[in-house]
Protein backbone atom coordinates (compact mmCIF):
# COMPACT_ATOMS: atom_id res chain seq x y z
CA UNK A 1 0.00 0.00 0.00
CA UNK A 2 1.47 3.59 -0.92
CA UNK A 3 -0.38 6.07 1.14
CA UNK A 4 0.24 9.27 2.95
CA UNK A 5 1.88 8.92 6.35
CA UNK A 6 0.79 9.46 9.90
CA UNK A 7 2.08 11.82 12.37
CA UNK A 8 3.38 8.99 14.19
CA UNK A 9 5.39 7.65 11.62
CA UNK A 10 6.99 10.82 11.07
CA UNK A 11 10.53 9.30 12.76
CA UNK A 12 10.24 6.79 9.78
CA UNK A 13 9.77 9.12 7.17
CA UNK A 14 13.03 11.45 8.59
CA UNK A 15 14.92 8.43 8.26
CA UNK A 16 14.15 7.81 5.02
CA UNK A 17 14.53 11.29 3.60
CA UNK A 18 18.20 11.29 5.42
CA UNK A 19 18.55 7.95 3.26
CA UNK A 20 17.86 9.29 -0.03
CA UNK A 21 20.76 11.69 0.08
CA UNK A 22 22.94 11.77 3.64
CA UNK A 23 26.23 13.36 2.02
CA UNK A 24 24.10 15.96 0.73
CA UNK A 25 21.85 16.52 4.45
CA UNK A 26 25.70 16.14 6.33
CA UNK A 27 26.59 19.03 3.98
CA UNK A 28 23.40 21.65 4.88
CA UNK A 29 22.82 20.22 8.57
CA UNK A 30 26.59 20.18 9.21
CA UNK A 31 26.04 16.99 11.40
CA UNK A 32 24.77 13.11 10.67
CA UNK A 33 22.52 10.77 12.09
CA UNK A 34 20.58 10.35 14.42
CA UNK A 35 21.64 14.26 15.30
CA UNK A 36 20.83 15.59 11.57
CA UNK A 37 17.11 13.58 12.32
CA UNK A 38 16.18 16.73 14.31
CA UNK A 39 17.05 19.42 12.07
CA UNK A 40 15.35 17.55 9.51
CA UNK A 41 12.03 17.22 11.85
CA UNK A 42 12.00 21.47 11.97
CA UNK A 43 11.20 21.41 8.13
CA UNK A 44 9.06 18.05 7.92
CA UNK A 45 6.63 19.66 10.26
CA UNK A 46 5.91 23.11 8.07
CA UNK A 47 3.32 23.27 5.84
CA UNK A 48 4.87 24.78 2.54
CA UNK A 49 8.22 23.84 2.71
CA UNK A 50 9.75 21.82 0.43
CA UNK A 51 10.81 18.68 3.20
CA UNK A 52 7.10 18.94 4.15
CA UNK A 53 5.34 15.85 5.12
CA UNK A 54 2.78 17.06 3.05
CA UNK A 55 4.77 16.01 -0.08
CA UNK A 56 5.62 12.71 0.95
CA UNK A 57 4.13 9.39 0.73
CA UNK A 58 4.58 6.01 1.93
CA UNK A 59 4.85 2.63 1.01
CA UNK A 60 3.79 0.46 4.15
CA UNK A 61 4.45 -3.24 4.45
CA UNK A 62 2.73 -5.36 7.20
CA UNK A 63 2.05 -1.69 9.03
CA UNK A 64 5.45 -0.81 8.65
CA UNK A 65 6.79 2.16 6.21
CA UNK A 66 9.47 0.51 4.39
CA UNK A 67 10.06 3.16 1.40
CA UNK A 68 9.12 6.80 0.96
CA UNK A 69 8.62 9.37 -2.03
CA UNK A 70 8.87 13.41 -1.61
CA UNK A 71 7.44 14.92 -5.16
CA UNK A 72 5.86 18.39 -6.12
CA UNK A 73 5.84 20.26 -9.12
CA UNK A 74 9.74 22.01 -9.97
CA UNK A 75 7.98 25.21 -10.14
CA UNK A 76 6.31 24.78 -6.58
CA UNK A 77 9.73 23.34 -5.15
CA UNK A 78 11.68 26.71 -5.68
CA UNK A 79 8.83 28.87 -4.04
CA UNK A 80 8.85 26.06 -1.15
CA UNK A 81 12.61 26.27 -0.90
CA UNK A 82 12.18 30.19 -0.46
CA UNK A 83 9.72 29.23 2.49
CA UNK A 84 12.45 27.62 4.60
CA UNK A 85 14.04 30.98 5.19
CA UNK A 86 11.01 31.91 7.31
CA UNK A 87 11.80 29.59 9.50
CA UNK A 88 15.16 30.49 10.09
CA UNK A 89 14.45 31.24 14.39
CA UNK A 90 13.30 28.18 14.95
CA UNK A 91 16.56 26.39 13.51
CA UNK A 92 18.48 28.32 14.84
CA UNK A 93 17.18 27.44 18.39
CA UNK A 94 17.63 23.71 17.24
CA UNK A 95 21.03 23.79 15.78
CA UNK A 96 22.67 26.43 17.30
CA UNK A 97 23.88 29.68 15.99
CA UNK A 98 27.46 28.48 14.83
CA UNK A 99 25.46 25.53 12.88
CA UNK A 100 23.22 28.14 11.68
CA UNK A 101 26.02 30.39 10.80
CA UNK A 102 27.69 27.47 9.21
CA UNK A 103 24.08 26.55 7.05
CA UNK A 104 23.86 29.93 5.44
CA UNK A 105 27.37 29.75 4.07
CA UNK A 106 27.04 26.22 2.39
CA UNK A 107 23.43 27.12 1.04
CA UNK A 108 24.83 28.12 -2.04
CA UNK A 109 25.23 24.66 -3.40
CA UNK A 110 21.39 25.13 -3.82
CA UNK A 111 22.13 27.12 -7.41
CA UNK A 112 23.87 23.62 -8.59
CA UNK A 113 20.56 21.46 -7.64
CA UNK A 114 17.94 23.73 -9.25
CA UNK A 115 19.59 25.36 -11.80
CA UNK A 116 18.71 22.75 -14.28
CA UNK A 117 15.10 22.24 -13.21
CA UNK A 118 12.32 23.51 -15.96
CA UNK A 119 8.76 24.78 -14.60
CA UNK A 120 6.92 21.65 -16.85
CA UNK A 121 8.17 18.95 -15.33
CA UNK A 122 7.38 16.98 -12.13
CA UNK A 123 10.05 16.87 -9.94
CA UNK A 124 10.94 13.59 -7.67
CA UNK A 125 13.28 15.08 -4.60
CA UNK A 126 13.69 12.30 -2.40
CA UNK A 127 12.90 8.52 -3.18
CA UNK A 128 14.37 5.61 -0.49
CA UNK A 129 13.45 2.00 0.12
CA UNK A 130 14.71 0.62 3.95
CA UNK A 131 17.67 -2.09 3.43
CA UNK A 132 15.33 -4.61 4.94
CA UNK A 133 13.42 -4.47 1.88
CA UNK A 134 15.08 -3.85 -1.10
CA UNK A 135 15.15 -6.15 -4.16
CA UNK A 136 10.98 -6.26 -3.76
CA UNK A 137 9.74 -3.77 -6.39
CA UNK A 138 8.91 -1.36 -3.70
CA UNK A 139 11.11 1.30 -5.39
CA UNK A 140 9.29 0.83 -8.67
CA UNK A 141 5.78 1.26 -7.01
CA UNK A 142 6.97 4.38 -5.74
CA UNK A 143 8.61 5.71 -8.83
CA UNK A 144 4.63 4.48 -10.72
CA UNK A 145 3.25 6.76 -7.54
CA UNK A 146 4.95 9.87 -9.29
CA UNK A 147 3.85 9.45 -12.51
CA UNK A 148 0.56 9.06 -11.23
CA UNK A 149 0.96 12.30 -9.11
CA UNK A 150 2.14 14.20 -11.84
CA UNK A 151 -0.63 12.86 -14.34
CA UNK A 152 -2.91 14.20 -11.75
CA UNK A 153 -1.74 17.39 -11.95
CA UNK A 154 -0.99 17.66 -15.37
CA UNK A 155 2.41 16.96 -15.99
CA UNK A 156 3.84 15.00 -19.13
CA UNK A 157 7.72 15.04 -17.22
CA UNK A 158 9.09 13.94 -14.29
CA UNK A 159 12.44 14.46 -13.58
CA UNK A 160 14.74 13.73 -10.72
CA UNK A 161 18.58 13.73 -9.97
CA UNK A 162 21.24 10.86 -9.12
CA UNK A 163 24.17 11.29 -7.88
CA UNK A 164 27.63 11.06 -10.69
CA UNK A 165 28.98 8.01 -7.96
CA UNK A 166 26.01 6.50 -8.46
CA UNK A 167 25.84 4.34 -11.46
CA UNK A 168 23.54 1.86 -9.88
CA UNK A 169 20.60 4.12 -9.32
CA UNK A 170 21.16 5.70 -12.81
CA UNK A 171 21.04 2.44 -14.23
CA UNK A 172 17.26 1.47 -12.62
CA UNK A 173 16.13 5.23 -13.20
CA UNK A 174 17.08 4.06 -17.27
CA UNK A 175 15.69 0.57 -17.27
CA UNK A 176 12.32 2.63 -15.73
CA UNK A 177 12.30 5.10 -18.71
CA UNK A 178 14.47 8.17 -17.31
CA UNK A 179 16.89 9.33 -19.82
CA UNK A 180 20.05 11.61 -18.97
CA UNK A 181 19.51 15.42 -20.38
CA UNK A 182 22.64 16.75 -18.26
CA UNK A 183 24.88 16.95 -15.92
CA UNK A 184 26.17 19.12 -12.89
CA UNK A 185 29.81 19.02 -11.68
CA UNK A 186 29.71 20.73 -8.64
CA UNK A 187 32.97 22.64 -8.08
CA UNK A 188 36.12 20.71 -6.27
CA UNK A 189 35.72 22.43 -2.91
CA UNK A 190 32.40 20.00 -2.02
CA UNK A 191 34.74 16.88 -2.97
CA UNK A 192 36.07 16.49 0.25
CA UNK A 193 32.23 16.06 1.67
CA UNK A 194 31.89 13.35 -1.12
CA UNK A 195 29.81 15.57 -3.05
CA UNK A 196 30.61 15.67 -6.62
CA UNK A 197 27.61 16.90 -8.93
CA UNK A 198 24.53 14.62 -10.20
CA UNK A 199 22.79 13.70 -13.43
CA UNK A 200 19.38 15.45 -14.15
CA UNK A 201 17.24 12.56 -15.36
CA UNK A 202 13.82 12.93 -17.11
CA UNK A 203 10.62 10.57 -18.32
CA UNK A 204 8.32 11.51 -20.60
CA UNK A 205 4.93 10.66 -19.80
CA UNK A 206 2.75 8.52 -21.84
Amino acid sequence: MIRKPTELESADCIKLIYMSGPELFSYFFIEREPEVYRYINVFYTKPDVMFSSENVWVKVENDKVCGLLLSLPSKVMKQTEKNMMKYGKELTKTVGLRNSIRMMLRSGLQKYLTSVNHDDEYYICNLAVSEAYRGRGFGVELLHKAEELAKEQGFSKISLAVELRNSDAKRIYEKFGFRQTAGVEFPRKYHKHSIDGFYKMVKILE
